[in-house]
């Protein structure tokens, strides 16, 4: 999600990751998520710099991670209910640009 619809950045080429505010001056480009149903974290992590690159991030702040479960039932042909559980994880940064 752009902080700024009509700003366009190149797609750099790596970046840094932060838990907490950078020293410097920074501009923030928006939040970036990844999320994905039994996925381990490593996985979305990727897809999450994956996804600050694409967009021209030179770093992002790492932000909340979220775990959902859910339980389902389906009736099955001949009687009784199949109970699936399933679980999905999201993790969520702020992507920045360092001034130049």
């Amino acid at each position: 999600m752009p902080t700024n619809e009509s700003a366009k950045y190149a797609p750099t080429e790596s970046i840094k990751v932060y838990w907490e505010k950078p020293e410097g001056s920074y501009i923030i480009i928006g939040r970036v998520t990844a999320e994905g149903e039994e996925l381990d974290e490593e996985t979305l992590f990727k897809g999450l710099k994956q996804k600050a690159i694409a967009v021209g991030a030179h770093a992002i702040i790492m932000g909340d991670t979220s775990r959902q479960s859910s339980v389902t039932g389906t009736t099955m042909y001949g009687g009784g209910t199949l109970i699936v559980t399933m679980s999905t994880t999201r993790l969520e940064a702020i992507a920045i640009r360092f001034a130049d």
